[in-house]
């Protein structure tokens, strides 16, 4: 292997993805390095690019998603070895053709019967799901804190806005898990088969039905919404809940000018909070367990995808779109190597 590698770069705060190289990292304590052969993007990725990290840390790598062979494996690892093949979010920059993952964050192994690209689609968005549904407030709606596979809502409703994201489909898919009745999703007519396949059980088209006037077309109000786009679509989300009931939202900031306290709405997600970050990392570990067991029985089926050309170059156009809005109703993956 050589010390060297490709990988995908930020310059300083604001500057533009690139390609360049960087060294091949040596796993710490309680990591593995994988030789990576699958990287999903998302867009937290391009999101991230704009912050303002510390002078030292450039040049960045960034990235999430990645799956690939295990290569080694740092001291005190037990249950993974070199062969090995894993998923997980890394902390070190995904961006690369080998990184590093922890055993203390989301790291598994690939059931048999699934392929790197499928892995590689679920860490980061299906942990958001899961935890913004399942976990304990303030993290969640406690719709399942103990992640059981028993767990049951029958006669519950739901509506999922923005169920074509790869974090609605999850959620369209834990939803059914838990029993719910009533799955009803906001996206484009052209998922709605998908949509159902996955557990939907009544679409509305967000072309042909405005936001304001999605309250109205739904058949009755719900118990929980899941609020993963747009977020100005915090205000609906409110009006298409019944009282006491729940919102669990991706968009932080969102504004809302409804009166909440009236309806005893929980809203969750809303308020930026650093002890929400740590509670999310502390329950990757969790999640991680939970999705294993849930592929192993087909209870979860990964989202779409599709693969970039140009191997890891093509991950920087893969941004561009994203940033744009031209993705839709898949997960873009890269191949480094290719």
């Amino acid at each position: 292997m050589s010390a060297q590698q490709r990988a995908i770069l930020v310059q300083s705060t604001n500057a533009p993805f690139v390609l360049g190289t960087s060294e091949v990292p040596s796993p710490a304590e309680g990591e593995v390095l994988i030789k990576t052969m699958a990287i999903a993007l998302n867009p937290a990725d391009w999101i991230q690019r704009d912050y303002v990290f510390p002078a030292e840390r450039y040049p960045l790598i960034l990235g999430n998603d990645v799956a690939g062979i295990v290569e080694s494996v740092g001291q005190g690892v037990e249950g993974f070895e070199k062969g090995d093949r894993v998923f997980g979010r890394t902390g070190k920059g995904g961006f690369q053709q080998y990184t590093t993952l922890s055993t203390t964050g989301f790291l598994a192994p690939i059931p048999e019967n699934i392929s790197f690209d499928e892995a590689v689609t679920i860490p980061l968005t299906f942990t958001t799901a899961c935890l913004g549904l399942f976990a304990e407030a303030p993290m969640g709606l406690s719709l399942n804190p103990t992640f059981s596979l028993n767990a049951k809502h029958e006669g519950q409703s739901a509506l999922i806005i923005g169920a074509s994201t790869t974090v609605g489909q999850f959620g369209v898919q834990l939803l059914k898990v838990l029993g719910f009745s009533k799955i009803a999703v906001y996206a484009s007519k052209a998922h709605f088969e998908y949509l159902r396949q996955l557990g939907a059980t009544e679409c509305t088209d967000r072309r042909e039905v405005p936001l304001e006037a999605l309250p109205a077309a739904l058949s009755a109000r719900v118990n929980v919404v899941h609020h993963t786009v747009d977020p100005l679509a915090l205000n609906t989300a409110y009006d298409c809940v019944v009282e006491g009931g729940g919102i669990a939202t991706c968009q932080p900031n969102a504004p809302i000018d409804r009166d909440v306290e009236s309806k005893n709405v929980r809203i969750i997600g809303r308020i930026p909070d650093p002890a929400l970050m740590a509670i999310f990392l502390q329950s990757e570990p969790t999640v991680a367990r939970y999705v294993l067991e849930m592929l192993k029985r087909g209870l979860i089926k990964p989202p779409r995808y599709e693969v970039l050309e140009n191997g890891i170059e093509g991950i920087i156009g893969g941004l561009e779109k994203m940033e744009k809005g031209e993705v839709s109703g898949v997960k873009l993956v890269a191949h480094p190597h290719d």
